[in-house]
């Protein structure tokens, strides 16, 4: 049996995910105004350090909306592609080893929050692997697809345990 990939779909981040950026670009305004850095406030003097704030603010709250409405995964006909505003990558069907997921953790005082990402080793050196975050809203077809695919990580487990370092 054949191990076909979802053909032309496209993925985007879920809406959450976009909330979140839109949310902190309403955050940046609001501190624009509420600091009246904001040009159209009137204010006639205006310190240097709040015009930065506001500006890095602003410019981050941007370019974090546009780079979450522009975030895919989209499925060709021979290849996976994952698109962004700051980056393009392409894996082709035939150049992929197989799937890893994993959790990175951010540590804190609060006990950290985790984000799950799924990764596409490539068997080609000039081909980069893929690395997405899982909040994506994959359908079915998409984690058949990708659990059919060779297990990386069982891989692994296996030759070590096969393995007697040498030794007889």
């Amino acid at each position: 049996m054949e191990n076909s990939a979802p053909t032309f779909r496209v993925y985007r981040l879920k809406w959450g995910q976009r909330a979140i950026a839109v949310l902190f670009l309403a955050f940046a305004i609001f501190f624009m105004i509420a600091s009246r850095a904001w040009p159209i406030s009137g204010r006639a003097e205006t310190k240097p350090i709040e015009l930065f704030i506001a500006a890095v603010l602003f410019i981050a709250g941007l370019g974090l909306t546009l780079n979450f409405f522009t975030a895919t995964v989209t499925f060709t006909v021979d290849a996976i592609e994952q698109r962004s505003l700051f980056r393009q990558a392409t894996l082709p069907f035939t150049k992929i080893r197989g799937p890893r997921e994993f959790v990175v953790w951010s540590s804190d005082a609060d006990g950290g929050s985790r984000t799950r990402y799924l990764k596409l080793e490539s068997n080609d050196d000039r081909h980069p692997p893929l690395e997405f975050m899982k909040s994506y809203t994959f359908d079915n077809a998409f984690f058949r697809w990708f659990n059919k695919l060779p297990d990386r990580d069982a891989e692994g487990q296996k030759t070590r345990e096969d393995s007697n370092f040498g030794l007889v």
